[in-house]
């Protein structure tokens, strides 16, 4: 009777010991395994930022040159595409909560972001330069020449340039604008005396208002931009297989033929 208690005490640790290691196993899976179970790849997107990201309000359909990335990434899974809105604020956030395995809005990769969230491997820069009115160009020879006491910068809340001018910019006020609204409408109101985004997003505003806006050296930027996808931290299976994706499709030429697509004849 003891040798069969002893069995039976032995067989309930062993199933104690392999259950919570099943569930182990259950809560490792890959995003990857996730995204081909579910058959879709759900992107979350903020649709204020063209060439990146813009939402068609007529059709309520995306398009840009981030939407393409992903509808190729989808297909190259072999599943379909599902967008999620999102903001800027909240772009790490709906990572994080699980509404959607990759974000793609033309999103900088900054060394504090991977602090708390992942990454694919890079494959666009787009540094950032400053904007400023036409009558003030003569102004400012350099962006540091902007960073004196009572000048105020516009930049868009919950972005890499907002992060970055409060980096650099310890004199001048730093003024957040929240989507829809952007920096450079701040800029042509009066309300700034210069807004600062990146190199893709200023190309936009000047072929708009070209007699009206004038960017400060755009040759030195005040720091480089590396574009990515926005994903999950520690999924390294996904991680792996997303990075050789991004290495496969700059090697035959995808992005090259999204920047002259979206960008280099904007």
């Amino acid at each position: 009777m003891r040798r069969i208690l002893s069995g039976i005490a032995a067989a309930i640790v062993a199933v104690t010991l392999i259950l919570p290691l099943q569930a182990k196993a259950e809560d490792a899976k890959s995003l990857l395994d996730q995204i081909l179970e579910r058959g879709a790849l759900r992107v979350g997107t903020t649709g204020d930022y063209p060439p990146y990201s813009e939402l068609d309000q007529t059709s309520n359909t995306y398009k840009g040159y981030e939407i393409d990335v992903v509808t190729q990434l989808a297909a190259d899974l072999g599943v379909k595409v599902e967008f999620v809105p999102t903001t800027w604020e909240t772009l790490a956030a709906g990572i994080q909560a699980g509404k959607y395995d990759v974000a793609a809005s033309g999103i900088t990769l900054t060394l504090e972001r991977l602090k708390s969230i992942g990454f694919s491997a890079a494959y666009l820069d787009s540094p950032l330069v400053p904007l400023v009115q036409s009558k003030d160009g003569a102004k400012y020879a350099a962006w540091r020449d902007l960073d004196k006491e009572g000048i105020r910068i516009a930049v868009q809340s919950g972005t890499s340039a907002e992060e970055s001018a409060k980096k650099n910019f310890t004199k001048a006020e730093i003024v957040p604008i929240v989507a829809p609204a952007l920096d450079y409408q701040e800029l042509l109101a009066g309300k700034v005396d210069a807004a600062i985004t990146d190199t893709v997003f200023i190309k936009k505003a000047l072929s708009q208002y070209s007699d009206k806006l004038v960017a400060v050296d755009p040759t030195h930027a005040i720091e480089g931009q590396p574009n990515a996808m926005m994903t999950v931290r520690d999924d390294y299976v996904w991680r792996n297989w997303l990075d050789t994706w991004v290495a496969m499709k700059a090697q035959s030429g995808f992005f090259d033929a999204l920047f002259a697509k979206w960008i280099a004849g904007s």
